[in-house]
């Protein structure tokens, strides 16, 4: 009994990788497969439903990822991000959704403090938590607010959808397009990404900005949509902030903060099809952040393995990085492709229904969503080239031991961005 016990606590290295692939293959049936059922519920408080299943598989899945991109680290750090985020997935009571969406950040914050390099984590761990905790604060009075005028924060119910929440509901979700993140609220993500371990920057792009899609379908599938006027112009804010973050990426010289702010033009386009509030757009949605989630987690972990080998983001220092790893280019290559929406990966097909249902919402914005998707295709060109292509630098001592977890890693991002390109309903 005791070693049954023992086998079950949470371990670092291979062993905890191994455990979060076994918690993947024993959840499946429950969290991707629900037949006819509309949910299951697991407790009280804690429900699997079409929103929350695919994301609450995710964070498993990336959690063992995690666990080889951080070997032969040991922390526990981990573990915390992966249970927060499940947790917060999966429930449905707006009082614990908010006390794991801020335990989530607690051992992010252990992470880049711990294993950052650079004197600059400080200022990045002081953005983050100013911004996030500081815009839930509004949140926790809405949902006070909403308590004392229904009295209940179940999320199962529809208390009032044909309402339209006016500029105090607005301000409450605020903290969702906070940590989504929403131009102008995203200063916090790209500190946060540069100054973050591998291991932080796939917790914070792979999870933490996927609780900001799920908090707010949850808000405005309970309390009803927000005023028209605040819709439109969340939208534009979002449409608006989605097309300068993809010309600040055609700039970059460092990698990891190109990626980083190519999340800020993908996150957008959630706001603007859950805003939309169709099914379809919901639909997009969800598929956008299951992509983005397994694209962006790849390019910062292979950026990461890149980074210990070479000791250099700038894409001007580390180019003709395909002749020194040529084993790691087709994982890098497949990466960049589903990351600017080309078949076969989910994302394509995210972006035709967001697409569909943007355009039926807000006509206007056509241009704008065309504008992203060429943006979106030159920057991941511009990152390809800068670091696969070009003459080696002679001042580059690269070490060639151990880049094999590179592939490893490259192999358990892109698998499922295909397998889900064909059997999209398991999401």
């Amino acid at each position: 009994m005791l070693a049954v016990l023992g086998g079950l606590l949470p371990c670092c290295g291979m062993v905890g990788c191994w455990q979060m692939f076994l918690l993947c293959f024993l959840s499946a049936p429950i969290l991707l497969y629900r037949g006819s059922l509309e949910s299951y519920v697991l407790g009280g408080i804690w429900v699997v439903d079409d929103w929350n299943g695919s994301l609450a598989f995710l964070s498993f899945w990336l959690g063992a990822l995690m666990m080889i991109a951080t070997f032969p680290r040991k922390s526990l750090c981990i573990w915390g991000v992966v249970i927060c985020c499940f947790l917060a997935f999966c429930s449905y009571s707006f009082f614990w959704f908010y006390i794991f969406f801020e335990l989530s950040l607690v051992p992010v914050f252990i992470m880049i403090l711990r294993w950052g390099v650079q004197p600059e984590r400080i200022s990045a761990v002081s953005y983050l938590v100013i911004y996030t905790l500081g815009g839930s604060l509004p949140f926790l009075l809405f949902i006070i607010s909403c308590f004392l005028a229904y009295g209940s924060l179940f999320m199962g119910f529809s208390w009032d959808l044909l309402s339209k929440m006016g500029y105090w509901g607005c301000i409450g979700v605020m903290v969702f397009f906070i940590k989504m993140p929403c131009y102008p609220f995203h200063l916090w993500l790209t500190k946060a990404h540069v100054e973050a371990p591998a291991a932080g920057s796939m917790a914070l792009a792979g999870l933490l900005l996927k609780l900001g899609g799920v908090g707010l379908m949850r808000v405005l599938g309970s309390y009803g949509q927000l005023c028209y006027s605040m819709e439109v112009f969340w939208a534009s804010a979002g449409v608006w902030g989605g097309v300068l973050g993809s010309i600040i990426c055609l700039r970059q010289m460092d990698s990891k903060s190109l990626v980083a702010y190519s999340s800020v033009g993908h996150m957008s386009l959630v706001q603007l099809s859950i805003l939309s509030g169709s099914n379809l757009g919901w639909t997009g949605a969800l598929y956008m952040m299951v992509a983005h989630g397994l694209c962006s987690s790849g390019l910062f972990s292979v950026l990461g393995e890149y980074y210990g080998k070479v000791q250099t983001r700038s894409m001007s220092v580390c180019m003709g990085l395909g002749m020194i790893f040529p084993s790691t280019t087709i994982w890098w290559c497949i990466l960049i492709v589903c990351s600017m929406s080309c078949p076969p990966g989910l994302s394509f097909l995210s972006e035709i229904f967001m697409g569909m249902s943007i355009m039926g919402t807000f006509p206007g914005f056509f241009l704008w969503f065309s504008v992203m998707g060429f943006l979106s295709g030159a920057y991941s060109l511009i990152l390809y080239g800068g670091t696969m292509h070009g003459p080696c630098c002679s001042s580059l001592r690269p070490r060639f031991t151990g880049i094999s977890k590179c592939s490893y890693l490259g192999l358990l991002h892109s698998i499922p961005l295909f397998i889900l390109f064909f059997f999209p309903a398991f999401l």
